[in-house]
């Protein structure tokens, strides 16, 4: 690899993030056979004010900006000087995505081969507390004036690029990172490959880890590392600040993908991981309740803030709580007017449900009707009773279950598909207690009402002494 040319990189910019950071300073030093062939360094006026905070750090400032070229004036000086050439920066994806955005914004294509002196040193030099610039220069005694400035971090990164050169003659470590095809090229700094390797094709949930081991973001896959992979490939400001901060990435294996979204829901209000999004707060969920009109028909109603004598069913969204009716409607012929699915008409004129009971034009008696509604709220009772939600397990050779307490979330657990569960001692050893929660309450409430068959084992209403009576398929 003598004769490959390295194109070593350094930029100072407007922020610390990738989407819509601008470069204000940028140094080129070409490296051929160990020797700096080519130079370029300018300052570079980005359209934009600095921040305070970047002007203190890098002594940059506007007014040295003014009259510096705009990157569009210097855009052919880069492509020009890096043609041909293996990008090489500390932390490369940093500097490369900036540039390349740059490049896209005058819509111009900007592709290089890459290669990331954070990766060698932690390859070549293994051990050290930090694998910062600046603490890397110290840790192995290289010279490093100017902290902070383009050209300064580059004479920096170009002596510790000879030095890899020494500590690896026959470039064996350059190809192997060169040559990767995988996600390994996206991987972050402070992240082993071997690790990302080890990581499952399967579900459940990942925790992104700082280097104390505390979570920084909790996630759930299908395909935990095919999810993670894209989490690499990601370019926003976000993502990045999460990848720099990343040492190790953990999960938990639930084979159900339901199980992993209550896993998910659980571990992130326990952690409150600092890149997770807030939860979003559950309002008020609407209610359903039905009462006897002043006809003597018992007439279902959805509210959200009053008080009622009773509830039926509850929803977080009014659109769940209306094509649950429907549902209703259509199952057991009920009258879309008395359903709260219509209002102000003399006679149902609903425009999807069309086979109406015909309650609202006298056509049947009330007591029928009524009968039909008694049979709705049976219905109804179904999702309240305690129950398993049987699920796929880890392996082939288990299953998960979901433990529903009146209705409720109360744990989960993993069992042989040897085991029967013909009564509650068999399930109670595997069984893991959590606390319910309004996520948890909505991921289930949608998950019973959308899933077409859900494989599900009642209990009788006393759980603590019952005995499994039956297995269903409800659909």
């Amino acid at each position: 690899m003598k004769e490959v040319k390295f194109a070593i990189i350094d930029i100072e910019t407007t922020g610390g993030g990738i989407k819509g950071n601008k470069i204000t300073e940028i140094c080129v030093l070409v490296v051929q056979n160990g020797e700096v062939i080519n130079e370029y360094t300018s300052l570079v006026n980005p359209g934009t004010e600095i921040p305070l905070y970047i002007e203190t750090l890098t002594n940059i400032n506007d007014k040295m900006l003014v009259d510096a070229p705009k990157f569009s004036e210097i855009a052919s000086k880069i492509q020009e000087i890096t043609r041909d050439c293996i990008f090489v920066a500390h932390n490369v994806n940093f500097d490369y995505n900036i540039i390349k955005a740059e490049f896209e914004s005058l819509n111009l294509s900007f592709q290089r081969k890459r290669l990331c002196t954070v990766r060698l040193a932690k390859k070549l030099i293994p051990g050290l507390f930090s694998y910062s610039l600046g603490n890397l220069c110290t840790s192995i005694n290289i010279p490093h004036d100017n902290k902070h400035r383009a050209y300064g971090d580059c004479e920096a990164t170009v002596t510790l690029f000879k030095r890899f050169i020494d500590l690896d003659p026959d470039y064996e470590v350059f190809k192997d990172f060169l040559n990767q095809k995988t996600a390994a090229s996206y991987l972050p700094p402070n992240f082993r490959k071997s690790d990302f390797e080890k990581l499952p094709s399967t579900t459940g949930v990942y925790f992104f880890k700082d280097k104390d081991g505390i979570p920084l973001y909790i996630g759930k896959a299908k395909n935990i590392k095919s999810r993670i992979k894209s989490h690499f490939q990601e370019k926003s400001n976000r993502k990045y600040s999460l990848m720099q901060a990343t040492y190790s990435i953990d999960y938990e294996l639930t084979g159900s993908e339901l199980l992993a979204l209550l896993r998910e829901s659980s571990l992130i209000l326990k952690y409150f991981p600092k890149f997770n999004k807030a939860q979003k707060k559950v309002s008020r969920p609407y209610t359903l309740t039905s009462y006897h009109n002043q006809k003597g028909i018992e007439q279902f109603v959805i509210h959200k803030n009053k008080v009622s004598p009773v509830s039926w069913m509850k929803f977080y969204t009014r659109e769940e709580a209306i094509k649950f009716l429907e549902f209703l409607c259509q199952e057991f012929r009920l009258c879309p007017k008395y359903c709260g699915l219509q209002a102000g008409v003399a006679e149902c004129s609903h425009y999807k449900i069309n086979d109406c009971s015909g309650m609202c034009r006298g056509e049947i008696e009330v007591t029928e009707y009524n009968q039909r509604v008694s049979r709705a709220i049976d219905y109804i009772h179904e999702y309240e009773n305690s129950c398993l939600l049987v699920e796929k397990g880890r392996t082939k050779t288990e299953k998960s279950f979901i433990y529903l307490k009146k209705g409720r979330y109360a744990g989960y657990g993993f069992i042989e598909n040897s085991e029967e569960l013909s009564e509650p001692s068999q399930f109670d050893n595997y069984l893991i207690p959590q606390e319910n929660s309004n996520y948890a309450d909505r991921i289930l409430n949608s998950y019973l009402k959308n899933k077409k068959y859900i494989k599900k084992i009642a209990l009788e209403p006393q759980e603590e002494a019952a005995e499994l009576q039956k297995e269903e398929w409800f659909g």
